[in-house]
């Protein structure tokens, strides 16, 4: 099988390489000729970048590892689709890219409809377990909040605060995805698997962005440190926009709120943890 990798990033590049151990050939940044494409571009970019590639897209099946919203806040099922009629597919989970490359055993859910089956089977291995999903507005919101979230829990960990803290936090924090999830439409129990709660658990770059803002540094002192921008922030903004504009169903998202102030309205992470 052919396999087009769009966005040939840090997870970019461990997914060629999974693919290529599993006898699939590659091709990186292009569309032409493929039989599969991965999206795999921050979030703001799927439309430009599927666009840029239109002549190639023929009724390939579209799997995407983005995770976020459209630059628009829209689900990238709902902004793609506007585009292109091709079948949508979601491929999220608790994997870090490092130990995807390592071979190390992780474990993927693939959202979407019919042929999803198939995909499977080609993407599955020894070490990569997939699980299959229809809820691809739960798999695309979870997928984004639990990058908003796992910061909050960094945040109790660069305080100190302990274990229990921390599981206090991760349970709110997974209480108030599955909230907000519901009222968009997706199903409750989407929040409970690996691309939610699993995901919460890593120790991901956006954990350590809470980490470091629970250490007392600024957004801007823990980007600098990082040497990268995690995607919790872009996802965050957008998640608030969207909460905005429930107003004639209001969503409580006190956590989003709250966290919302300490990234970009420098308020303190203490008082922070306190309110929630």
């Amino acid at each position: 099988m052919k396999c087009s990798i769009l966005g040939v990033g840090t997870f970019g590049k461990a997914m060629a390489s999974h693919l290529l151990k599993n006898n699939h050939e590659v091709l990186l940044d292009t569309a032409k000729d493929s039989d599969v494409i991965f999206l795999i571009v921050p979030s703001h970019a799927c439309a430009s970048a599927l666009l840029k590639e239109k002549e190639n897209i023929n009724n390939q099946p579209i799997i995407v590892c983005s995770k976020g919203f459209s630059e628009e806040g829209e689900l990238l099922y709902t902004a793609i689709k506007k585009v292109f009629k091709n079948n949508l597919y979601f491929l999220y989970g608790p994997t870090l890219a490092d130990e995807l490359l390592d071979g190390k055993l992780s474990g993927m859910i693939l959202a979407g409809g019919e042929g999803k089956e198939l995909l499977k089977k080609e993407l599955e291995s020894d070490y990569l377990r997939i699980e299959l999903s229809e809820d691809v507005v739960g798999a695309q919101i979870g997928a984004s909040l639990k990058n908003v979230f796992t910061i909050f829990v960094g945040i109790s960990e660069g305080l100190n605060m302990g274990e229990n803290a921390k599981a206090y936090f991760f349970t709110k924090g997974l209480e108030e995805m599955q909230r907000i999830g519901v009222s968009l439409g997706a199903k409750q129990s989407t929040f409970v698997g690996l691309n939610c709660a699993g995901d919460l658990l890593l120790h991901s770059r956006n954990r350590k962005l809470g980490i470091l803002l629970g250490e007392g540094k600024t957004l801007e002192e823990a980007i600098k440190e990082m040497e990268y921008t995690p995607q919790g922030i872009d996802n965050l903004k957008d998640i608030k926009k969207i909460l905005q504009n429930q107003k004639l169903n209001p969503i409580e998202a006190p956590m989003v709120e709250v966290l919302h102030k300490v990234l970009f309205e420098n308020y303190p992470v203490k008082q922070a943890v306190k309110e929630i």
